[in-house]
């Protein structure tokens, strides 16, 4: 049976986060914010998604694997999340890695994942999961994998084309000049498709979520 969506379905908001792990300071050009800043423009094109880009380093947040550490920021982060349809982790490229940012959000998510294998539930059910890398190195087919895994054991969807990713040598262009030069590479056309993916997939399971697991006796 095919599943469609109403045209008041297809209308109704659809959230996006953007988790930022950038490691330089606001003022010091992201090639990762860039082009997190140019797939939420592509989100906002379609009307009906609104997107926020979370800068993590802004934040207080404290390692470990539990949700509360000493009254930190990342409760709050955790709200947002879980307040959006469409999850996306966006990282440079460090030694073949993502950032200790990114890691760090993952390890503190290791209390939600034990909830899982305790219980079969989620919280992140019906929740679309992309990435967005950025950096002057190889190693995107690695963190691609290293972070779909992630998301797919602890209950994220992953909709094809799932990434967009952009390598290339790191220069002294403002932010503007650096998103038109996106918006001419074989990126955008990534972007675009990947952004079409995502909020498609969100709709869809906004409105037709998957089962819940029944309670075991």
């Amino acid at each position: 049976m095919r599943l469609a969506l109403t045209s008041a379905q297809m209308t109704q908001q659809i959230r996006a986060i953007f988790l930022l792990g950038t490691l330089k300071k606001k003022q010091v050009l992201s090639h990762t914010q860039a082009l997190c800043e140019v797939v939420a423009e592509i989100f906002k094109s379609q009307e009906d998604v609104a997107s926020e880009i979370v800068r993590l380093r802004d934040y207080d947040i404290q390692p470990g694997t539990k949700t509360e550490i000493d009254d930190d920021d990342f409760p709050k982060i955790l709200d947002r999340m879980l307040a959006s349809d469409i999850i996306i982790f966006a990282t440079p490229i460090w030694w073949g890695i993502q950032s200790s940012l990114i890691q760090r959000v993952i390890e503190r998510l290791d209390e939600l994942n034990d909830e899982l294998l305790e219980t079969g539930k989620s919280e992140f059910a019906n929740k679309v999961g992309g990435i967005v890398i950025t950096g002057g190195e190889d190693g995107a087919e690695h963190i691609i994998g290293n972070i779909l895994n992630f998301m797919s054991w602890n209950g994220f969807t992953i909709p094809p084309a799932p990434s967009v990713s952009w390598l290339g040598e790191v220069s002294d262009e403002t932010k503007d000049s650096l998103k038109r030069k996106f918006k001419r590479e074989s990126v955008y056309g990534m972007a675009k498709t990947f952004a079409r993916n995502e909020a498609f997939l969100a709709r869809l399971l906004k409105h037709h979520p998957f089962p819940e697991q029944p309670q075991s006796k």
